[in-house]
């Protein structure tokens, strides 16, 4: 089954690569430009929260490579993951724009998109922890989980709703320390 793994992740790392060089692209274009650009720290916190989620999720997939059968739910579910996180962003890092480009304008009139993908992410990541609840092979338990998406998703609702800077600063780096903490607690343990 190890081949099937491989062949079948091909795709799936070919989204993950599209993410990740969107990020690496998108940053050194802004420090190219950045006399003439507007930086967002919120944009960039995002970016950057969504940069360890992909590469945990690259990490994670490994693990897959023990499993014995493979099926096109199983493949569709796990390019729907990896695509909502090059969705992300995307939604980040626009194509296209001038280099006087003001990021924080763009995050904010982008931020009902951003949020709703994010919100429908998280959702899959819910679906994606109860399948591996039910097949034993979470690495996290329940309440630890609960206590990382949980506050992600209210708080999500609420970013689709406000404007305020304060709060997407906050939030921003509330999350980028969120996933940094699941990360490094549940995906490090895998090394061993």
């Amino acid at each position: 089954m190890r081949m099937a793994f491989e062949y079948l992740t091909v795709l799936i790392s070919v989204v993950i690569g599209l993410s990740v060089t969107s990020f690496l692209t998108n940053v050194a274009r802004i420090i190219h430009v950045r006399s003439n650009v507007t930086i967002s720290w919120v944009q960039l916190l995002w970016s950057v929260t969504i940069l360890i989620w992909t590469i945990a999720f690259w990490w994670f997939t490994f693990v897959l490579a023990e499993q014995q059968q493979w099926t096109y739910p199983l493949f569709v579910f796990l390019l729907a993951y990896s695509t909502l996180l090059f969705l992300l962003m995307a939604l980040l890092f626009p194509e296209g724009v001038p280099e006087d480009h003001n990021y924080r304008t763009q995050f904010m009139r982008n931020r009902v998109w951003f949020f709703g993908v994010l919100l429908v992410f998280l959702c899959v990541d819910v679906i994606d922890y109860l399948i591996k609840l039910e097949k034993d092979v979470s690495i996290v338990s329940h309440l630890p989980y609960a206590a990382f998406v949980g506050p992600l998703i209210v708080l999500s609702l609420f970013a689709l709703r406000t404007d305020k800077l304060v709060f997407h600063r906050v939030f921003s780096a509330y999350s980028l320390l969120a996933v940094l903490v699941m990360s490094v607690t549940t995906l490090v343990p895998l090394t061993d």
